[in-house]
């Protein structure tokens, strides 16, 4: 009777490379980019198309100079482009890039029927 060796693998060469070359499906990648793309696309249109409409609210409504006005929109403004990262953090962190995705633009989409009705 012949005796294996110990040290020999218990599966053969070809398995292994077999088993490393399977492609392994990609998440997310192109596959969510247009859908990405689009939300932010159309997000930034409604978002400068308000911006107009915004200072006049507030000149007229809230009796705020321009000045004042103005400032108050870049800030609006510079924390609506910041936004992302916060969303960036959640979305690795906690809910994953689809629950994230769809949650933000749902929200997105109520603030924007909110503002104008």
């Amino acid at each position: 009777m012949e005796k294996k060796n110990m040290e020999e693998p218990l599966t053969s060469e070809r398995e292994i490379t077999h088993q490393h070359t399977t492609p392994k499906q990609a998440k997310g990648g192109l596959i969510t980019m247009p859908f990405i793309i689009a939300n932010e696309a159309f997000e930034k249109v409604a978002s400068y198309g308000l911006i107009p409409n915004m200072i006049l609210y507030l000149m007229r409504d809230y009796s705020v100079g321009v000045a004042k006005g103005t400032n108050i929109l870049f800030f609006w403004t510079a924390a609506t482009n910041f936004m992302p990262i916060l969303g960036a953090i959640i979305s690795d962190s906690y809910l994953g890039r689809f629950l994230t995705i769809g949650i933000g633009s749902i929200s997105s989409l109520l603030v924007l029927f909110l503002l104008f009705s």
